[in-house]
């Protein structure tokens, strides 16, 4: 009886072993929307959350719509100076009280907003609908009628499945000569994220080798792009300042117009404005002046290549 006794009282302490095991390492990932360069859509993102009580994950779910990403190719949905007064949950309703700031969200911004917290929040269990309030009061549309709680079915679309926004687009890239003297256009059929920028998609192309076989980037690498907006056929470009610091061969032309033919080209716009972060944009080596307003210029080219499809 003895020894039934030590059996039976080791197999539940296993039990209970296996079941602590299993909830330490148990993690939910979850799928936080952020908003895109344009503001134009919802960009999905993964995010593995680390409280397990349904009030925790709320919070920690709030905290990560209002952190900055501190990607230049998608934002917060929540701004920096929006603040979550109060949250919370009744009856599967959860609401979210906003601080007065709210109301400076305009238009299709403010909409995407809602939905990228109502999308990510709507994920928790427990949570059937959101229900936005600002500073205490139900939050009002442009006609001073009451905003209605959000439920899974005010969604029609699906942001969560990746092929749904992909599509296959033929960019005309520019890049340096081997002597660095000249362009050559490589064009590239390659399958673009509709929801990235399209400056983004050619500013990341025009920093990666080429497939041509004497062209060579004109652009470095490791430059980062840390700004992008497109407006009445304007492109606004901020790079960070490897260009200034960074050697290169490549002459200074080349450089300005490898990024400015390419945007022009690929992006369809009529000009292109350049600015370095540290606003200083002159370096001892070359003393590159790359700060400007600029047209496409297509007199270095001495050689385009037809479209070559890229997976």
């Amino acid at each position: 009886m003895k020894k039934r006794i030590i059996s039976i009282a080791l197999v539940f302490f296993l039990c209970l072993m296996c079941l602590a095991g299993c909830s330490s390492n148990s993690k939910e990932e979850y799928t936080v929307y952020y908003l895109n360069i344009d503001k134009s859509v919802l960009v999905p993102k993964e995010y593995e959350v680390k409280s397990s009580k349904v009030d925790d994950i709320i919070e920690e779910m709030l905290g990560v719509l209002s952190t900055d990403t501190e990607s230049p190719k998608y934002f917060q949905p929540i701004p920096n100076d929006v603040k979550v007064k109060e949250c919370k949950l009744n009856e599967g309703n959860l609401i979210i009280d906003f601080s007065g700031d709210y109301y400076s969200i305009k238009g299709t911004k403010e909409v995407l907003t809602r939905a990228a917290i109502a999308k990510t929040m709507l994920q928790i269990e427990g949570v059937n609908k959101v229900t936005f309030y600002v500073s205490n009061k139900p939050l009002l549309d442009d006609n001073n009628n009451v905003v209605p709680s959000m439920t899974n079915e005010s969604f029609i679309d699906s942001y969560g499945e990746e092929a749904s926004f992909l599509a296959k687009k033929e960019l005309s890239l520019y890049y340096a000569t081997e002597d660095g003297e000249s362009l050559i256009c490589e064009k590239k059929v390659v399958d673009v994220d509709e929801r990235i920028s399209i400056a983004d998609v050619v500013l990341d192309n025009i920093r990666k080798k080429p497939g041509v076989e004497n062209a060579r980037v004109a652009v470095p690498e490791d430059t980062r792009v840390l700004y992008t907006a497109i407006s009445d056929g304007v492109c606004y470009v901020t790079l960070d300042s490897t260009l200034l610091t960074e050697k290169s061969d490549v002459s200074n032309k080349a450089i300005i117009y490898s990024i400015v033919n390419s945007l022009c080209d690929s992006a369809d716009v009529k000009s292109v404005v350049i600015k370095i972060s540290n606003n200083n944009a002159k370096t001892q080596q070359n003393n590159l002046d790359i700060s400007g307003t600029y047209v496409s210029d297509k007199s270095m080219v001495v050689e385009v290549v037809s479209a070559k499809e890229m997976v």
